[in-house]
């Protein structure tokens, strides 16, 4: 009878548990299952899309070698002949426009060179240096207060490679003599005749000079910046912009990518988001590298360009 009452007893509990693994089974495989393929959609993504740690970086670099030659030419004390020169003041009328008139002629009948350009910022040099000779009372190349031509040329703005400067002082009988006392000096003659010059400032006047009326005339000569090869400055802050943005996006895959290495989500994504977007970061990176590259090329050359110019005129 206990036999009987046992086996009934271990029947019941077997159809129990039979029952509850029946009634469990879809919840315990609906958990389960999509956990494992997770798992190995996950690892099998990470090895078809691993993102890229091979970055191209920026190996050109930007020049800034540029060679603005700051040339000056200033020739030694004028020596006048007395053939040039009379004392009878109130007979003379010297005119900066005949000054460079006859200039430009010696130019053109004894070495066949173009005619020097009138520029106003030479002028307005020219008048500068001029005055304030006769209100300190010296006659020289550099002021007392150490200020030279081209100090003078970057106060009127005048951006020049080459930048020269003749200086007379005495009653010239007309503005020929003016330019014949020049030419017969061979520093001041050299400076007329100097064919890289392309642009001229005169200016003319009698004033007080210890104690006596007196003419001065000076004359600027230059060679500007624009003559050669102009280099972009836009281009240049494009670069510097572009440059920035890289450094910006370097921190951002760098974070991007030790969040990938973590197994952390981010932003919601799961660890294959988060590599579809680094890797889609890195096209971008990449792209604006090669453009900042030519960006670059391009700036040096003009660059170069505009150094030989300096060098070759």
């Amino acid at each position: 009878m206990m036999k009987i009452v046992n086996s009934i007893f271990i029947a019941i509990i077997l159809i129990f548990i039979v029952f509850v693994v029946k009634t469990n089974y879809k919840t315990i495989y609906s958990n389960v299952v999509p956990y494992i393929q997770n798992v190995m959609d996950s690892t099998s993504s990470v090895y078809k899309s691993k993102y890229k740690d091979k970055l191209n970086q920026v190996v050109v670099t930007l020049s800034n070698d540029i060679k603005k030659e700051k040339n000056v030419q200033t020739p030694g004390a004028l020596v006048v002949p007395d053939s040039f020169l009379i004392y009878a003041t109130n007979k003379i009328k010297l005119v900066s426009e005949n000054v460079i008139s006859i200039t430009n002629k010696y130019r053109s009948e004894i070495d066949g060179l173009p005619p020097l350009v009138e520029n106003p910022k030479l002028n307005f040099s020219a008048e500068k240096k001029l005055q304030d000779m006769f209100i300190k009372g010296y006659f020289e190349h550099i002021s007392p207060t150490g200020v030279g031509v081209s100090d003078l040329g970057k106060e009127v703005g005048y951006e020049y490679i080459l930048i020269g400067e003749n200086l007379a002082m005495g009653n010239f009988k007309d503005d020929t003599s003016l330019v014949d006392a020049w030419m017969a000096s061979p520093g001041h003659r050299a400076n007329i005749l100097n064919n890289r010059y392309t642009e001229i400032g005169v200016s003319v006047a009698k004033g007080d000079y210890n104690g006596e009326t007196i003419w001065m005339a000076v004359q600027h000569f230059g060679l500007p910046t624009s003559a050669c090869p102009s280099i972009s400055q836009v281009l240049s802050g494009m670069i510097d912009f572009d440059q920035n943005k890289i450094k910006q996006m370097e921190g951002d895959l760098s974070d991007k990518r030790s969040k990938i290495d973590s197994g952390a989500v981010s932003e919601g994504m799961t660890t294959n988001g988060q590599i579809d977007v680094y890797n889609n970061l890195v096209k971008e990176y990449n792209n604006l590298i090669v453009e900042i590259k030519t960006k670059i090329n391009n700036y040096n050359k003009q660059v170069r360009d505009f150094n030989n110019c300096v060098e070759g005129v």
